[in-house]
C-alpha cells in the first residue's frame, strides 16, 4: 500500500505550516503553506485529535499549526505515511514551540498528555532528538507499556509537574525524570491513581485506566 492516500494543508482548518525550511524558514518562524501527504487514518485521527486539543487547553484556537513534516524515508512510521512531527502553534504574532518545555512545562504536558488519548506513540522533549517537537504515530496499542521510555519520561513529568510528587534527582535535569519506570516512580504512581480515584481498577497497564489518567492530568495542566 502506498504511504500516500491523501493530503492536507490545514488541520481542524488551521492552516499548517512547513518551518524546517532554513534560513528562508527556520524552525519557530511562521514556516510556509504546504501540502502534507500522509495516510488517510492519519489525516483523520489528527482532525479530531486538534479539534478536541483547541477546545480543552483553555487558549484561543491557533492561526498556524507548525510541522516538520509527515512523509520519510524507510519502513518506519513516517516511511509508511502513519507519522506527523508537531513543531508548535502561532496565535498572531505569539507563538508556543515544542522546545519550550522547560519555560511552560503544565502546557507542554498537557498537550503531550491530550496527544496520548489519540495516538500510541508520542515521543517528546527528554527523547533522543526530539526536544523541539512531538512526533506521533501508531506503532503501538492505546496503554501504558512501562518499559517505553516515551511514555514514563511523560508519565514522570507528569507526577512531577502536574502532580507535585517528588520522583528523585535523576535524568537530564536532576528532577527524577529518566525514562526508567522504576522504584522511585512506582509509588508516586500509586499515590496519584489513589488521589484521582483511580485505584483498583487494574492500574496504567489497563487501556481505559490508562486513557482516564490522561484526561485527567490534561485538565490539571489546563486548568
Amino acid at each position: 500500500m502506498p504511504a500516500a492516500e491523501t493530503s492536507f494543508d490545514r488541520l481542524a482548518n488551521v492552516p499548517v505550516h512547513y518551518d524546517r525550511l532554513s534560513p528562508s524558514f527556520p524552525y519557530g518562524s511562521k514556516g510556509t503553506p504546504r501540502s502534507f501527504q500522509c495516510r488517510n487514518r492519519l489525516k483523520d485521527t489528527l482532525n479530531t485529535c486538534l479539534a478536541e486539543l483547541f477546545d480543552v487547553w483553555n487558549r484561543d484556537r491557533p492561526t498556524i499549526i507548525l510541522t516538520a513534516g509527515t512523509i520519510g524515508d524507510g519502513m518506519n512510521a513516517h516511511g509508511q505515511g502513519f507519522a506527523f512531527d508537531l513543531d508548535g502553534f502561532y496565535w498572531g504574532n505569539d507563538r508556543f514551540m515544542m522546545d519550550r518545555y522547560p519555560d511552560d512545562r503544565k502546557f507542554y504536558i498537557g498537550i503531550n498528555a491530550h496527544l496520548f488519548t489519540h495516538f500510541s506513540q508520542v515521543l517528546s522533549y527528554h527523547y533522543p532528538n526530539h526536544k523541539d517537537h512531538f512526533h506521533v504515530d501508531f506503532n503501538f496499542s492505546l496503554k501504558f507499556r512501562p518499559e517505553s521510555n516515551a511514555q514514563t519520561f511523560f508519565l514522570q513529568s507528569a507526577l512531577k509537574y502536574i502532580f507535585g510528587r517528588d520522583i528523585g534527582d535523576t535524568g537530564t535535569e536532576h528532577d527524577g525524570v529518566d525514562g526508567v519506570y522504576g522504584s522511585a516512580t512506582k509509588p508516586a504512581v500509586a499515590s496519584v491513581l489513589n488521589e484521582l480515584g483511580l485505584t483498583g481498577q487494574g492500574g496504567l497497564t489497563v487501556a481505559s485506566v490508562w486513557q482516564e489518567f490522561l484526561r485527567k492530568c490534561r485538565a490539571r495542566a489546563f486548568a
